[in-house]
């Protein structure tokens, strides 16, 4: 919410610079007792920003760029992951333009190199492209990975003909093992076939992380865009 409050004071017209008191966050080390783990206290929060801050007063008055976005992006999984117990999960997408491919070129972009590891990214791959340029960047960095939206698009599973069912694809997971639409969360069990006495006992396993799955799908977010995306699609991955 404060995140939210400062960006708006910054892009919506007669809004006011917001100053924040951080008075009442949680010291450091304090035990919480819900969620587990210990409070970070409000240095990560004051951190993420402040920084935030500095990169749009910097660049007041000029168009925000793909580095700003992703810079803005990433600041909050530095911020999440200060809990302690707390994990971040990222995914950029963009083009094959050079900015793009060196976000995580700390030669070329060394301010990033504190927090530029919270994203994984991606480009937007067209079918038949020239993969020299990125494949240059992935021999350096092991990123950028590669989404061919247009098959993502095309096929709900990669077999036999295009079926066009997930036409509204825009995206992916962190990870990129699952297709999203804008709005959509991913929804994944994980099973170890070794952990099994045969087949059969590994295709019961299956049958329950299946229906488990598809109940988690069922769940309420606090966002009604999500919502409706999730209970029309009811998506998972295994």
């Amino acid at each position: 919410e404060s995140l939210r409050r400062l960006l708006l004071s910054y892009f919506v017209d007669g809004k006011s610079p917001v100053e924040f008191d951080f008075s009442q966050v949680r010291p450091a080390g304090t035990p919480i007792h819900g969620f587990g783990g210990v409070a970070s206290g409000p240095g990560a929060l004051q951190r993420l920003l402040s920084d935030v801050r500095g990169l749009l007063d910097e660049h007041t008055g000029s168009p925000l760029t793909q580095t700003h976005v992703v810079d803005i992006m990433n600041l909050i999984g530095r911020c999440v992951v200060a809990g302690n117990v707390r994990q971040t999960a990222e995914i950029s997408f963009g083009d094959c333009s050079d900015e793009y491919l060196n976000l995580k070129n700390y030669q070329v972009n060394p301010h990033r190199a504190s927090y530029g590891w919270a994203s994984n990214n991606s480009v937007y791959a067209p079918l038949g492209m020239d993969y020299s340029k990125v494949c240059e960047r992935v021999r350096e960095n092991g990123e950028p990975g590669f989404a061919w939206l247009e098959n993502m698009q095309k096929y709900s599973r990669m077999q036999g003909e295009p079926d066009w069912k997930d036409a509204r694809a825009a995206g992916g997971n962190p990870c990129l093992e699952q297709t999203l639409e804008t709005y959509e969360l991913c929804c994944l069990v994980e099973t170890f076939p070794t952990n099994h006495d045969d087949v059969e006992d590994y295709k019961r396993t299956l049958k329950y992380a299946y229906m488990y799955a598809k109940t988690v799908t069922l769940g309420r977010t606090h966002w009604p865009e999500s919502n409706q995306v999730m209970l029309r699609n009811r998506r998972i991955g295994c």
